[in-house]
């Protein structure tokens, strides 16, 4: 089952919680207090920002190869939050923030011209048509990223789902404050790209999944721009 990080427009608040292990429940119930988002770590800078971070591997890689960085993990998914702090603590990481919130109610709380970089993979696709207004993707949430980012702010997304890729490209194209800076497609039987392995994001969990199925893999990078 897939992270999801997203709601309608009232941002409803759902927690989802799963089949947990042993060692996820007991990391949930002991570490969230101590990993959990205060107010000072939004002013911290270079902040950086993970969207359904899911099982925490990509957070956890991205907080060793950028350990001055302040990075925010968003997440729902309750046995994926007790995995990575399990994580978090065994490597003794203190850079990495978790935020059990829906992803819009911590953006609108971080200062304009804050987030150094934010990523979204593998996000929920919500593959029907009535369920396309649970997107994270939509304008006002682009809106509300612009306004987040700093001036030259990098987004970087992947996803398996040729439909949803094409749904961000086109919302992104749509937004004149994005630039198009990497658009990489890859057949499931292919190599990442070097573009992809320079950016150091390793494979994760649902694009293995969505390779097994044989589905086009799509990475894609936008930066911030004025308009």
């Amino acid at each position: 089952m897939r992270a999801t990080i997203n709601s309608d427009s009232a941002f409803n608040y759902i927690r989802r919680r799963g089949r947990f292990t042993k060692a996820q429940t007991n990391a949930l119930d002991t570490l969230s207090g101590q990993y959990r988002w205060q107010p000072d770590d939004l002013r911290y800078r270079p902040l950086g920002m993970e969207i359904g971070f899911g099982m925490g591997f990509e957070l956890i890689a991205w907080a060793e190869q950028r350990p001055e960085w302040r990075l925010l993990g968003v997440e729902l998914y309750q046995p994926g939050i007790g995995s990575m702090l399990s994580r978090l603590k065994k490597k003794k990481l203190s850079n990495v923030r978790l935020v059990d919130q829906p992803a819009q109610l911590i953006l609108e709380q971080i200062d304009n011209n804050a987030l150094g970089e934010v990523r979204i993979f593998f996000p929920d696709p919500w593959p029907k048509k009535r369920h396309y207004k649970r997107r994270l993707i939509q304008p006002e949430f682009l809106h509300l990223l612009h306004q987040k980012l700093t001036p030259t702010g990098i987004v970087r997304l992947a996803t398996d789902w040729a439909e949803y890729a094409e749904w961000m490209v086109k919302h992104f194209a749509a937004n004149p404050g994005f630039k198009l800076l990497r658009d990489d497609i890859r057949a499931a039987t292919q190599t990442p790209p070097s573009s992809v392995a320079d950016e150091i994001r390793s494979v994760t969990k649902f694009e293995a999944r969505g390779e097994r199925m044989g589905h086009e893999i799509r990475d894609l990078q936008y930066q911030r721009i004025k308009h």
